[in-house]
């Protein structure tokens, strides 16, 4: 009864039926935390590869956190992005989405890099594409997936969030959600960063802006195949230098908590939790983020809309705390 038990929750808790991912960064912190939270979840996507001009994939195996995953039967996605040297890369995408040489060994490295590694699919991210490559983007991801069904390879494509098509957003139009989920086995919405260390203070994902984004995105893709992104960090503005500004990972939020004995206060707008606080040199800081009861809370969106599951980015800082709030929202 007590073996019986066990292999029940620990079903329960990575999801019968949905996916709950998190990303990984290939560091020890990341592996850390995939070793002591591993129950919780049942799919990792590593995001360890890029490629160069020629649709090479370059970039370190992981072989720590694959071996440990296929120990503990979690499925394995592997990321590749466009990021360049110092970020995304646009026109390293273009090429790569145009020169039919390129675009081709391209796809033929998703396949051998899948294979050779045993992952269970890959999770392509371009990000900060042009505009005019918004049906060169949709064409490669028909084709990819196309290739990679032959070999039983999963396709996962990373979209920006956003709730309509507009032309005018330079960020969020290159994404083209109705043929992107046409083709690819899950997209992963990344529902995090409305706000961010570049632009003003506020929610990392607002209520409204997160249920207004699951509407548009349940219109033009399958809910099944649709993650819902959950932030595992937060971001703290410098009031008075907003060179200052930075990304916070959990554990360092809760670090600043109990140095400078604030508690966070509830923002019924957005359903997210804030606090400030004064550094050393006396300059104010603003920290938003979510905590157990918002993670919980927007979680339960999963089922309201019927989603595949959740994505975290990224492992490495978390707590239990954090990921029973996502087993609590997801049940």
């Amino acid at each position: 009864m007590v073996a019986s038990a066990y292999i029940y929750n620990n079903a329960k808790a990575k999801g019968d039926k949905e996916m709950i991912l998190g990303y990984t960064t290939g560091d020890n912190d990341s592996y850390k935390s995939l070793t002591s939270f591993h129950k919780y979840i049942n799919t990792i996507a590593t995001d360890t590869f890029s490629f160069n001009e020629n649709g090479y994939i370059v970039g370190a195996t992981p072989e720590n956190e694959l071996g440990y995953a296929k120990k503990k039967q979690i499925k394995t996605y592997a990321v590749i992005s466009n990021f360049g040297e110092t970020d995304f890369d646009a026109e390293l995408a273009h090429i790569v989405m145009t020169d039919k040489e390129a675009k081709n060994r391209f796809i033929k490295q998703l396949i051998s890099l899948s294979k050779e590694n045993g992952y269970s699919g890959v999770n392509i991210d371009f990000e900060a594409i042009n505009p005019i490559d918004r049906s060169n983007y949709s064409n490669l991801i028909k084709a990819a997936s196309s290739a990679l069904h032959k070999e039983k390879v999963k396709t996962m494509v990373s979209v920006p969030a956003k709730s309509s098509d507009d032309k005018k957003n330079d960020w969020t139009w290159p994404y083209d959600y109705k043929q992107i989920g046409k083709y690819a086995d899950y997209v992963q919405v990344m529902t995090y960063d409305e706000h961010g260390s570049w632009g003003d203070s506020g929610s990392i994902a607002s209520r409204d802006w997160l249920q207004d984004t699951l509407d548009y995105s349940i219109k033009n893709i399958k809910s099944k195949k649709i993650l819902m992104g959950i932030p595992a960090y937060g971001y703290d503005w410098n009031l008075d230098d907003s060179a200052q500004n930075k990304l916070v990972q959990w554990d360092y939020i809760q670090e600043l908590l109990k140095k400078h004995k604030v508690k966070p206060t509830y923002d019924k707008v957005t359903a997210s939790v804030f606090f400030t606080y004064n550094d050393n040199q006396k300059q104010k800081h603003v920290v938003w983020y979510e905590n157990v009861l918002t993670i919980e809370k927007k979680t339960k969106l999963v089922k309201k809309y019927k989603l595949g599951g959740v994505s975290v980015y990224a492992l490495g800082h978390e707590s239990t705390s954090f990921w029973k709030a996502i087993q609590q929202g997801i049940k």
